[in-house]
């Protein structure tokens, strides 16, 4: 989907990877359920943002744990 992406959004950065998108990132989005970003290991994506904000707009992440892990944890449709 990313080759097709970048043919009509061509200004914004593509990754290979999440981990590699959320390096120094002021806040991470997650817009998809996709299993990739189901999986992700919120530990290591922790240590790669520069600000602990996690936007969660699929409701994947339970907000406990993801505020355990530091971030500040905002979420749609559902208490946070």
């Amino acid at each position: 989907a990313m080759e097709e992406a970048k043919k009509i959004l061509t200004v914004v950065n593509y990754y290979d990877d999440a981990y590699t998108a959320c390096q120094g990132a002021d806040m991470v989005m997650i817009v998809t359920e996709w299993n990739e970003f189901r999986d992700l290991d919120l530990r290591r994506v922790r240590q790669v943002v520069r600000t602990p904000v996690l936007f969660d707009t699929r409701n994947i992440y339970k907000p406990e744990r993801a505020r355990e892990l530091g971030f500040t944890y905002l979420c749609t449709g559902r208490p946070g």
